[in-house]
C-alpha cells in the first residue's frame, strides 16, 4: 500500500487555510432555541443570527483573579453534582495552563473535587530544591547564600543535641524509566527461576521470602536517627532544628560574607570562629554593663544556634570540598547518593532520580555545574502523573484534548485579553514572509488566529447541556484591571444576535458571581466550598447588621471550634467595647497584678543604670525590656562596616590600654603630654589590640576591617590631641571603672560590687 504524501500534505493545508465562515455552513435544522445550538452554530461565522436572549445552558461570570476564579469554577461543580451530573460528565478546558493549572488544582482540592489533569500537575520539590541548592553551593566556591537556601527549604534531617549529620544509608531504589523497571523485574525473576532450580524439592516459603526480597518497597534506613519521639521531652529552645529547618543566627550568611569571599572550607572554620568569638563579646558587654538586659537571652540563644550550625555545616562543607573538579557520570552518582540521605529529611525522590540516570555511568568527565544543570529539571519539580482511570474525575485539558469527546458541563476560564486568545507572535528567527517563501505549508499569522478560535470553538462544541465562561477582571499581581476579549463579544453575538457594550458586559458577568476581593466568601453560606469559606459567609451579614438583639448567640459555634480562634475573637470583641480593660494594655491594681509585680520591684531586683534610665524616658519601654524582656528586631549590620556594639568595645578597650600604659610609664598628667611620645603609644596600643581582634574576629573582607580601624586611630588621635590642649589639667586614676558588677580583668581595679 502507498501514499501520496505531497496530495495528504496539500489537503491538509488547504483544510487549514480555509476561513471559517467558507468552511461551515450553518445547518438550518441545528438552528434550535437553546443557546448553545445558537453558539455553535454562529461562532465567528459572517451571518448574523437573530436577535434571542441569554438561555440558562450559557453562564458568563467574571471574578478579581484567577485564583478567585477558580474557586467559583468550584462552587459551580459541587453545584452542577447536586443537580446530578456526575464529576466524568464535566470538563474544565483550559487554553492558558501556565496561569489555571496549579490553581485549578488548589481549588479542586478545597473543594475535595476529585479531579483528572490530562497532563498530570507539577509542583515545587523541596527535597530536590534543597539538594540542588547545596549543589550550587559546591558551584559557587562553597556559598553561604546557597547553603541558607538549602536550611531554608525546611529538609534538614532529624538531628540529636550535637547536631551532627547522622550516617544514614540508603537501601536499593527501583529505576521509574519503563525500560529499566522492565530490566528490575527480570532480574526479579531470574531470582525466583534460579531458587526453584537449586531446590531439590519445592520450598514454597523461600521462594516466597525471595520474592518479598527482590519486590519489597525501598525505605531509608536510618541507622544514627533520633525519632520526634525521643526528643519530645527536651527542651524545644535546646533542639538543633525544628520542623526540617536548622536553628542558626538570623541571617547569618550576611555575617559570612558573599560567596566570593568565602573562598573555601578553611574559610567556613574561620569566620564561624570569629562570628563566635563576636557573639561572645557581645554577650560579656552587656553583662558588665546591663545584666539585665533582654538582649542576653538573645544572644545566648544566638550562640547556642551558631554552635549548631557549626556542627552540622563544617562536616557538609568538608565532604562538598573534598569533590573533584572533573568526574565521571558514575562518580557523580556516587557521591550524590552518599550526600543525600545525610542531607535531606525525605531523599527518596532524589535517590529515584540518581538511579534513573545510572546508564550515564561511563559518560564524562563533567564538572560539578554541568551535572548540577542535568539534575535541576528533574529535580527542581514534581510531576504527578494522572490516575490510570479518568472516570470518577472532573477532566482538566486543554481545548485540544477536547476532540472527539463531548461532556454535558464544560466551564472556559480566561477568556481575557492576553489570556484567550494568546497574542498572536512572529516566529522572531524566521518572520512570516521569509516562512511562505521557504514552505506554504509553514503556519503564518493568519493560521495562528485561525488556530485560536478553533480551540474556542472545540471548547464550545464539546458542551451538551451547559457552558461556563468567565475571566478574571483583576490582575492581582499588578493591581491593574482586566476586560473580556473580543471573543467573549462575540460569543454574545452568536448567542443574542447583537454585540452588547463592553461595560455592559463587565457588568453583567460580575453581578453573575458576586465575588470580591474584599470579602472571600459567598453571601449564601450553602454555597461555601469549604468550612473557611462558610464560617467567612456566616459572620459577614453579622458584622453588617447594626441591631445586636438581632445577632446575639449568632455563630456560636466559632467558639467551640477551635481554642486560639476563641481567644482571638474574645480580645478582638474586647478591644471593641467602649470600656477600657487589659486588652488595651491597661493594667489595674488587684490582687493578681501586684503578685505578678512584686518580684519587679525595685526594692526586690537590682537594675541597670540603662533600664532606669529607660524607665525615665519612657515607662512602656521599660515594661517591655525590663519586665517582659522584649527587644527589637536587630538587623545585622552589612559587611561594609564594623559591628557598632564591636566598634565601641574596641575602641574602649584601646583607652584603657592606653590610660594603663600611660601611667605607668610616663607618670604625668595628661595637660603635661608631649605629642610625639603619647601618640607613639597610642598607636602601640592600637595595633597590638587590633591585632589580638583581628586573630579573634576573623573578618569577612580585610579592606572593611582596616578601613574601620583606620577610621578608630584617626577618632583616637583626635581625642588625645584635645586632650592635651585642654586648659585645665587632670590626672587620670580610674580606668573602666564599674559599680554593681563582677570584677574582672578588663575593669579598673578600684571597681566596687555594690
Amino acid at each position: 500500500m502507498s501514499y501520496n504524501v505531497p496530495g495528504i500534505r496539500d489537503l491538509g493545508f488547504g483544510l487549514r487555510k480555509t476561513n471559517s465562515s467558507e468552511s461551515r455552513i450553518p445547518n438550518p435544522e441545528s438552528r434550535e432555541r437553546s443557546t448553545l445550538a445558537r453558539l455553535r452554530a454562529f461562532l465567528f461565522a459572517d451571518e448574523q443570527a437573530t436577535p434571542a436572549e441569554v438561555g440558562e445552558d450559557l453562564v458568563f461570570f467574571s471574578a478579581p483573579g484567577e485564583g478567585r476564579e477558580c474557586v467559583e469554577i468550584a462552587r459551580r461543580l459541587l453545584e452542577e453534582a447536586h443537580r446530578g451530573v456526575p464529576f466524568d460528565r464535566m470538563a474544565i478546558l483550559v487554553r492558558s495552563t501556565d496561569h489555571y493549572v496549579g490553581l485549578l488544582e488548589h481549588a479542586l482540592t478545597r473543594a475535595a473535587i476529585p479531579a483528572y489533569f490530562d497532563r498530570g500537575t507539577r509542583r515545587p520539590e523541596p527535597s530536590g530544591r534543597a539538594f540542588l541548592a547545596l549543589l550550587g553551593c559546591a558551584c559557587e566556591g562553597l556559598s553561604a547564600r546557597r547553603f541558607a537556601e538549602y536550611l531554608s527549604l525546611g529538609q534538614v534531617p532529624i538531628l540529636d543535641r550535637t547536631a551532627v549529620p547522622p550516617p544514614r544509608i540508603a537501601d536499593w531504589e527501583p529505576p521509574t524509566d519503563e525500560a529499566l523497571s522492565l530490566v528490575a523485574s527480570g532480574f526479579s525473576r531470574k531470582i525466583f527461576r534460579r531458587a526453584s532450580a537449586q531446590s531439590t524439592e519445592f520450598d514454597g516459603s523461600r521462594v516466597e521470602r525471595l520474592k518479598a526480597e527482590a519486590t519489597k518497597t525501598p525505605q531509608v534506613t536510618k541507622t544514627a536517627q533520633p525519632s520526634g519521639e525521643d526528643l519530645e521531652s527536651a527542651d524545644e529552645t535546646e533542639r538543633p532544628e525544628i520542623a526540617g529547618t536548622l536553628r542558626a543566627p538570623w541571617k547569618w550568611e550576611r555575617l559570612l560574607g558573599e560567596a566570593a569571599v568565602i573562598g573555601g572550607r578553611d574559610r567556613w572554620k574561620r569566620r564561624l570562629n570569629g562570628l563566635a568569638a563576636e557573639y561572645e563579646l557581645k554577650r560579656r558587654a552587656l553583662e558588665n554593663e546591663e545584666p539585665d538586659s533582654p538582649r542576653m537571652a538573645a544572644i545566648e540563644a544566638d550562640l547556642r544556634n551558631l554552635s549548631h550550625l557549626q556542627s552540622f555545616s563544617l562536616p557538609i562543607i568538608e565532604e562538598l570540598a573534598s569533590w573533584p573538579e572533573q568526574a565521571t557520570w558514575g562518580e557523580w552518582l556516587r557521591r550524590f547518593e552518599h550526600l543525600a540521605p545525610i542531607v535531606l529529611r525525605f531523599p527518596a525522590r532524589v535517590l529515584q532520580v540518581l538511579v534513573d540516570l545510572r546508564p550515564m555511568s561511563e559518560v564524562g568527565p563533567v564538572g560539578v555545574r554541568e551535572a548540577r544543570d542535568v539534575l535541576a529539571e528533574r529535580l527542581g519539580r514534581l510531576q504527578e502523573e494522572p490516575p490510570p482511570v479518568r472516570y470518577g474525575h472532573v477532566f482538566v485539558g486543554t481545548p485540544e484534548r477536547a476532540r472527539g469527546r463531548a461532556f454535558e458541563v464544560v466551564f472556559v476560564p480566561g477568556l481575557a485579553e492576553r489570556i484567550f486568545p494568546q497574542r498572536l507572535r512572529e516566529d522572531p528567527m524566521l518572520l512570516d514572509e521569509a516562512r511562505v517563501r521557504v514552505d506554504p505549508a509553514l503556519a503564518v499569522q493568519q493560521d495562528r488566529g485561525h488556530h485560536e478560535r478553533l480551540l474556542l470553538r472545540l471548547a464550545v462544541g464539546a458542551a451538551r447541556t451547559r457552558l461556563y465562561l468567565s475571566y478574571p477582571r483583576m490582575d492581582v499581581g499588578e493591581a491593574r484591571p482586566r476586560v473580556p476579549s473580543f471573543y467573549a463579544l462575540d460569543v454574545m453575538r452568536a448567542a443574542t444576535g447583537r454585540v452588547p457594550p463592553h461595560e455592559q458586559l463587565e457588568q453583567a458577568a460580575e453581578r453573575e458571581a458576586q465575588a470580591t476581593l474584599a470579602w472571600p466568601a459567598p453571601i449564601d453560606p450553602r454555597r461555601a466550598i469549604d468550612d473557611l469559606e462558610y464560617d467567612l459567609a456566616v459572620i459577614r451579614p453579622l458584622l453588617q447588621e447594626e441591631d445586636p438583639t438581632l445577632i446575639k448567640g449568632r455563630a456560636h459555634y466559632l467558639l467551640r471550634l477551635n481554642d486560639c480562634l476563641r481567644d482571638a475573637l474574645v480580645d478582638r470583641w474586647a478591644r471593641w467595647t467602649d470600656r477600657w480593660s487589659p486588652h488595651d494594655g491597661l493594667m489595674r491594681a488587684i490582687e493578681a497584678t501586684r503578685d505578678a509585680l512584686a518580684p519587679h520591684r525595685l526594692s526586690a531586683r537590682p537594675y541597670s543604670a540603662s533600664a532606669l534610665q529607660r524607665y525615665a524616658a519612657c515607662p512602656y519601654q521599660f515594661l517591655l525590656s525590663a519586665i517582659y524582656r522584649l527587644k527589637p528586631m536587630e538587623e545585622p549590620e552589612p559587611l561594609e562596616r564594623m559591628d557598632p556594639q564591636t566598634r565601641g568595645q574596641i575602641f574602649h578597650r584601646i583607652q584603657a590600654e592606653f590610660f594603663r600604659a600611660f601611667v605607668q610609664q610616663l607618670r604625668r598628667d595628661a595637660a603635661s603630654i608631649a605629642p610625639s611620645p603619647a601618640l607613639d603609644l597610642l598607636d602601640a596600643t592600637i595595633e597590638r589590640i587590633a591585632s589580638e581582634y583581628h586573630d579573634l574576629l576573623a573578618p569577612a573582607i580585610e579592606r572593611v576591617w582596616r578601613d574601620e580601624m583606620a577610621a578608630i586611630r584617626m577618632d583616637l588621635r583626635a581625642w588625645l590631641r584635645q586632650m592635651a590642649a585642654a586648659r585645665e589639667p587632670w590626672e587620670p586614676a580610674y580606668f573602666e571603672l564599674s559599680f554593681g558588677l563582677e570584677r574582672d580583668a578588663e575593669h579598673d581595679p578600684h571597681s566596687v560590687p555594690e
